[in-house]
């Protein structure tokens, strides 16, 4: 009898720790290249609630875009030439959001649901 028990609690705790793990590793990751052609992609889906990595990488040298602006998360990094930089945050509420250089004229947007 206790042998039954033992393998019945045994794979619902397993089961729960798989889902644990998943949620701990449930990171979205983009990537947005700065090109003559500004941000691509130049939109960005993610969900809100999760941590979101994106990593910018600036192509070309003759731009304003030297710095990677997200106003509404108080996020302002520089972006060197070909050199990737990962930007770390979690939304925390749906709708559209801009990122933009440092001084506002290359501009995309971050869809969060």
């Amino acid at each position: 009898m206790l042998f039954l028990a033992t393998s019945l609690y045994l794979p619902v705790n397993l089961q729960a720790k798989r889902r644990a793990k998943r949620k701990l590793a449930a990171v979205q990751k983009s990537t947005v290249a700065l090109t003559e052609k500004g941000y691509e992609p130049n939109s960005l889906k993610l969900r809100r609630g999760l941590p979101a990595q994106v990593t910018f990488i600036r192509k070309v040298a003759t731009t304003c875009g030297t710095q990677i602006v997200i106003a509404d998360y108080d996020i302002k990094r520089a972006l060197p030439l070909n050199e990737p930089v990962v930007v770390e945050f979690t939304p925390k509420k749906s709708g559209t959001f801009s990122f933009t250089c440092g001084m506002g004229m290359l501009r995309g947007s971050l869809i969060v649901r």
